[in-house]
Protein backbone atom coordinates (compact mmCIF):
# COMPACT_ATOMS: atom_id res chain seq x y z
CA UNK A 1 0.00 0.00 0.00
CA UNK A 2 1.21 3.81 -1.26
CA UNK A 3 -0.05 6.81 1.07
CA UNK A 4 1.00 10.16 0.39
CA UNK A 5 0.77 13.14 2.89
CA UNK A 6 0.94 16.82 2.18
CA UNK A 7 1.83 19.49 4.98
CA UNK A 8 1.58 23.09 3.68
CA UNK A 9 3.53 24.64 6.20
CA UNK A 10 4.11 29.03 6.79
CA UNK A 11 7.82 28.27 5.86
CA UNK A 12 7.84 25.25 3.71
CA UNK A 13 5.80 22.75 2.13
CA UNK A 14 6.22 19.34 2.27
CA UNK A 15 5.00 16.21 0.26
CA UNK A 16 5.55 12.04 1.69
CA UNK A 17 5.16 9.32 -0.23
CA UNK A 18 5.38 5.93 1.70
CA UNK A 19 5.34 2.43 0.72
CA UNK A 20 3.95 0.26 3.79
CA UNK A 21 3.89 -3.90 3.76
CA UNK A 22 3.46 -6.08 6.48
CA UNK A 23 6.28 -7.78 7.68
CA UNK A 24 6.61 -11.89 8.19
CA UNK A 25 6.59 -10.72 11.93
CA UNK A 26 3.08 -9.40 11.10
CA UNK A 27 4.55 -5.77 12.23
CA UNK A 28 3.85 -2.64 9.55
CA UNK A 29 7.54 -1.78 7.49
CA UNK A 30 7.48 1.90 6.50
CA UNK A 31 9.04 2.63 3.51
CA UNK A 32 9.71 6.48 2.11
CA UNK A 33 9.58 6.06 -1.67
CA UNK A 34 9.50 9.77 -2.25
CA UNK A 35 10.60 13.40 0.11
CA UNK A 36 9.88 16.90 -1.53
CA UNK A 37 10.44 20.10 1.24
CA UNK A 38 9.72 23.29 -1.36
CA UNK A 39 10.94 26.35 0.50
CA UNK A 40 7.60 28.15 -0.60
CA UNK A 41 7.20 30.74 2.62
CA UNK A 42 3.07 31.44 3.17
CA UNK A 43 3.98 33.12 6.33
CA UNK A 44 6.18 36.10 4.82
CA UNK A 45 2.86 37.40 2.97
CA UNK A 46 0.40 36.22 5.72
CA UNK A 47 2.39 37.87 8.54
CA UNK A 48 3.05 40.83 6.83
CA UNK A 49 -0.17 42.09 4.96
CA UNK A 50 -2.93 39.30 6.14
CA UNK A 51 -3.29 37.53 2.83
CA UNK A 52 -1.39 35.38 0.64
CA UNK A 53 -0.03 37.13 -2.50
CA UNK A 54 -0.96 36.75 -6.00
CA UNK A 55 2.96 36.16 -7.05
CA UNK A 56 2.67 33.00 -3.92
CA UNK A 57 -0.86 31.59 -4.87
CA UNK A 58 -0.05 30.73 -8.37
CA UNK A 59 3.48 28.81 -6.94
CA UNK A 60 1.17 27.30 -4.62
CA UNK A 61 -1.57 26.34 -7.69
CA UNK A 62 1.66 25.03 -9.80
CA UNK A 63 3.27 23.36 -6.65
CA UNK A 64 -0.02 21.36 -6.09
CA UNK A 65 -0.56 20.19 -9.66
CA UNK A 66 2.87 18.75 -9.48
CA UNK A 67 2.21 17.14 -6.28
CA UNK A 68 -0.58 15.50 -7.92
CA UNK A 69 1.41 14.81 -10.75
CA UNK A 70 3.61 12.22 -8.59
CA UNK A 71 0.84 11.30 -6.28
CA UNK A 72 -1.00 9.40 -9.27
CA UNK A 73 2.43 8.18 -11.02
CA UNK A 74 3.06 6.07 -7.72
CA UNK A 75 -0.19 5.03 -8.32
CA UNK A 76 -1.15 6.17 -3.97
CA UNK A 77 -4.02 4.54 -2.34
CA UNK A 78 -4.74 6.78 0.41
CA UNK A 79 -3.75 10.66 0.62
CA UNK A 80 -4.49 13.23 3.03
CA UNK A 81 -3.06 17.22 2.89
CA UNK A 82 -3.14 19.92 5.40
CA UNK A 83 -2.82 23.69 5.78
CA UNK A 84 -1.91 25.05 9.29
CA UNK A 85 -1.10 28.40 10.43
CA UNK A 86 -0.11 30.67 7.80
CA UNK A 87 -3.26 29.29 5.33
CA UNK A 88 -5.74 29.28 8.59
CA UNK A 89 -4.68 33.26 9.35
CA UNK A 90 -4.45 34.60 5.44
CA UNK A 91 -7.58 36.10 4.59
CA UNK A 92 -7.82 34.40 1.48
CA UNK A 93 -6.76 31.18 2.61
CA UNK A 94 -9.94 29.41 2.19
CA UNK A 95 -10.58 30.26 -1.02
CA UNK A 96 -6.73 29.62 -2.24
CA UNK A 97 -7.45 26.34 -1.26
CA UNK A 98 -10.59 26.13 -2.95
CA UNK A 99 -9.37 27.09 -6.63
CA UNK A 100 -6.21 24.62 -5.20
CA UNK A 101 -8.64 21.61 -5.30
CA UNK A 102 -10.46 22.66 -8.97
CA UNK A 103 -7.17 23.07 -10.39
CA UNK A 104 -5.56 19.89 -8.78
CA UNK A 105 -8.11 17.74 -7.61
CA UNK A 106 -6.32 17.72 -4.45
CA UNK A 107 -8.81 18.03 -1.84
CA UNK A 108 -6.40 20.03 1.66
CA UNK A 109 -8.06 20.32 4.75
CA UNK A 110 -7.56 23.78 6.91
CA UNK A 111 -6.67 21.99 10.57
CA UNK A 112 -6.63 23.91 13.93
CA UNK A 113 -3.60 24.09 16.08
CA UNK A 114 -5.30 21.65 18.21
CA UNK A 115 -5.76 19.28 15.55
CA UNK A 116 -2.15 19.65 14.15
CA UNK A 117 -1.26 18.83 17.34
CA UNK A 118 -2.82 15.59 17.73
CA UNK A 119 -1.60 14.27 14.23
CA UNK A 120 1.65 14.98 15.43
CA UNK A 121 1.23 13.08 18.71
CA UNK A 122 0.11 10.03 16.39
CA UNK A 123 4.04 9.48 14.78
CA UNK A 124 5.23 10.48 18.33
CA UNK A 125 3.91 7.46 20.33
CA UNK A 126 5.65 5.15 18.45
CA UNK A 127 8.77 6.79 19.36
CA UNK A 128 8.38 7.81 22.70
CA UNK A 129 9.61 6.16 26.04
CA UNK A 130 6.31 5.03 27.88
CA UNK A 131 7.83 5.68 31.33
CA UNK A 132 8.48 9.04 31.55
CA UNK A 133 6.08 12.14 30.83
CA UNK A 134 6.58 14.70 28.24
CA UNK A 135 6.31 17.90 27.21
CA UNK A 136 5.97 17.92 23.13
CA UNK A 137 6.97 21.08 21.75
CA UNK A 138 6.32 21.26 17.78
CA UNK A 139 7.22 24.94 16.66
CA UNK A 140 6.06 25.74 13.34
CA UNK A 141 6.84 29.36 10.63
CA UNK A 142 3.03 30.64 12.30
CA UNK A 143 2.18 28.05 15.29
CA UNK A 144 3.53 26.39 18.16
CA UNK A 145 1.55 23.51 19.68
CA UNK A 146 2.70 22.14 23.20
CA UNK A 147 1.00 19.14 24.20
CA UNK A 148 1.79 17.61 28.38
CA UNK A 149 1.87 13.39 27.66
CA UNK A 150 1.45 11.49 30.49
CA UNK A 151 1.40 7.57 31.03
CA UNK A 152 1.26 7.45 27.29
CA UNK A 153 -2.01 9.63 27.06
CA UNK A 154 -2.48 13.21 26.42
CA UNK A 155 -3.25 15.27 29.73
CA UNK A 156 -3.52 18.65 27.89
CA UNK A 157 -2.33 20.52 25.26
CA UNK A 158 -2.94 24.00 23.53
CA UNK A 159 -1.98 26.05 20.50
CA UNK A 160 -0.23 29.58 20.44
CA UNK A 161 0.73 32.34 17.40
CA UNK A 162 4.06 32.21 17.78
CA UNK A 163 6.32 30.73 15.08
CA UNK A 164 9.51 31.47 13.70
CA UNK A 165 8.23 33.29 10.48
CA UNK A 166 5.67 34.91 12.42
CA UNK A 167 8.04 36.01 15.23
CA UNK A 168 10.92 37.30 12.41
CA UNK A 169 8.22 39.91 11.50
CA UNK A 170 7.22 41.06 14.77
CA UNK A 171 3.37 39.52 15.00
CA UNK A 172 4.24 37.39 18.04
CA UNK A 173 2.57 39.67 20.88
CA UNK A 174 2.98 40.16 24.03
CA UNK A 175 0.04 38.77 25.38
CA UNK A 176 0.90 35.44 23.40
CA UNK A 177 3.94 35.42 25.73
CA UNK A 178 2.21 35.86 28.95
CA UNK A 179 -0.71 33.53 27.66
CA UNK A 180 2.09 30.86 27.15
CA UNK A 181 3.78 31.34 30.61
CA UNK A 182 0.69 30.91 32.17
CA UNK A 183 -0.81 28.09 30.71
CA UNK A 184 3.18 26.20 31.60
CA UNK A 185 2.56 27.60 34.82
CA UNK A 186 -0.49 25.88 34.93
CA UNK A 187 -0.60 22.84 33.78
CA UNK A 188 2.54 21.41 34.01
CA UNK A 189 4.63 20.51 37.37
CA UNK A 190 8.45 21.96 37.14
CA UNK A 191 10.94 19.40 36.75
CA UNK A 192 8.62 16.39 36.07
CA UNK A 193 8.52 16.11 32.16
CA UNK A 194 11.25 15.39 29.77
CA UNK A 195 10.28 17.84 26.59
CA UNK A 196 10.32 16.43 23.51
CA UNK A 197 10.89 18.98 20.26
CA UNK A 198 9.81 18.32 16.89
CA UNK A 199 10.22 20.74 13.45
CA UNK A 200 13.17 21.54 11.47
CA UNK A 201 14.73 24.19 13.52
CA UNK A 202 15.31 21.96 16.62
CA UNK A 203 16.84 19.16 14.69
CA UNK A 204 19.08 21.98 13.17
CA UNK A 205 19.85 23.07 16.44
CA UNK A 206 20.94 19.72 17.41
CA UNK A 207 23.47 19.19 14.46
CA UNK A 208 25.37 21.95 16.32
CA UNK A 209 25.74 20.06 19.44
CA UNK A 210 28.51 17.20 19.60
CA UNK A 211 27.64 13.24 19.57
CA UNK A 212 24.73 12.27 17.80
CA UNK A 213 22.17 11.39 20.66
CA UNK A 214 18.81 12.39 20.55
CA UNK A 215 18.20 13.00 23.89
CA UNK A 216 20.58 16.53 25.06
CA UNK A 217 20.64 19.01 27.37
CA UNK A 218 19.29 22.33 27.72
CA UNK A 219 22.21 23.99 28.39
CA UNK A 220 23.89 22.39 25.07
CA UNK A 221 21.27 23.94 23.41
CA UNK A 222 21.39 27.20 24.58
CA UNK A 223 25.47 26.93 24.07
CA UNK A 224 24.41 26.18 20.22
CA UNK A 225 21.62 29.04 20.10
CA UNK A 226 24.40 32.01 21.43
CA UNK A 227 26.88 30.28 18.78
CA UNK A 228 24.13 30.49 15.60
CA UNK A 229 23.73 33.76 16.87
CA UNK A 230 27.30 35.24 16.48
CA UNK A 231 26.71 35.05 12.67
CA UNK A 232 24.67 36.96 10.48
CA UNK A 233 22.14 35.76 8.29
CA UNK A 234 24.29 35.35 5.27
CA UNK A 235 27.37 34.04 7.25
CA UNK A 236 24.89 31.56 8.81
CA UNK A 237 24.41 30.51 5.13
CA UNK A 238 28.06 30.67 3.84
CA UNK A 239 29.96 29.38 6.76
CA UNK A 240 27.71 27.69 8.82
CA UNK A 241 26.05 25.86 5.48
CA UNK A 242 22.44 26.54 6.73
CA UNK A 243 19.47 26.98 3.69
CA UNK A 244 18.85 30.06 3.40
CA UNK A 245 14.95 29.50 4.71
CA UNK A 246 16.26 28.46 7.38
CA UNK A 247 18.95 30.31 8.39
CA UNK A 248 17.08 33.99 9.02
CA UNK A 249 14.42 32.13 11.03
CA UNK A 250 16.50 29.66 13.01
CA UNK A 251 17.18 32.09 16.44
CA UNK A 252 13.29 33.37 16.35
CA UNK A 253 12.26 29.12 16.69
CA UNK A 254 15.07 28.58 18.88
CA UNK A 255 14.21 30.98 21.90
CA UNK A 256 10.59 29.79 21.58
CA UNK A 257 11.62 26.09 22.36
CA UNK A 258 14.26 27.31 24.95
CA UNK A 259 11.72 29.35 26.40
CA UNK A 260 8.90 26.67 27.24
CA UNK A 261 11.63 24.69 28.24
CA UNK A 262 12.94 27.27 31.19
CA UNK A 263 9.17 27.86 31.93
CA UNK A 264 8.86 24.68 32.42
CA UNK A 265 12.06 23.84 34.04
CA UNK A 266 12.95 21.19 31.65
CA UNK A 267 16.27 19.95 31.68
CA UNK A 268 16.63 17.45 28.65
CA UNK A 269 14.69 17.08 24.96
CA UNK A 270 14.81 14.47 23.48
CA UNK A 271 15.03 15.22 19.93
CA UNK A 272 13.19 12.47 17.08
CA UNK A 273 13.22 12.78 13.56
CA UNK A 274 9.84 13.15 12.99
CA UNK A 275 6.99 15.95 11.94
CA UNK A 276 3.73 16.57 11.10
CA UNK A 277 3.71 14.31 7.65
CA UNK A 278 5.23 11.27 9.73
CA UNK A 279 1.75 11.48 11.67
CA UNK A 280 -0.20 11.54 8.39
CA UNK A 281 1.56 8.41 7.16
CA UNK A 282 0.37 7.10 10.94
CA UNK A 283 -3.16 7.73 10.66
CA UNK A 284 -3.68 7.29 7.14
CA UNK A 285 -2.26 3.30 8.03
CA UNK A 286 -4.24 3.28 10.67
CA UNK A 287 -7.50 3.46 8.88
CA UNK A 288 -6.40 1.46 6.31
CA UNK A 289 -4.39 -2.02 7.31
Amino acid sequence: MRLAAIDIGSNAIRLQITRVLKNKKGNLDFKKLEYIRFPLRLGRDTFKTGEISFRSEAKFIKLMQTFRGLIDLYEVDDFYGCATSAMRDAKNGKRILERSYIESGLNIELISGAKEASILNIALKKHLLTDHDYLLIDVGGGSTEVSIVEENTIKDKSSFKLGSVRNMHLKDEKQTWENLRRWIYTNVTPKKHIAVGTGGNIRTLKDFIKGKEDLVSLESLQKASNYINKFNVQERINELGLRQDRADVLPHASDIYLSIMEYANCSQMYIPDIGLKDGIIQMLSDRNM
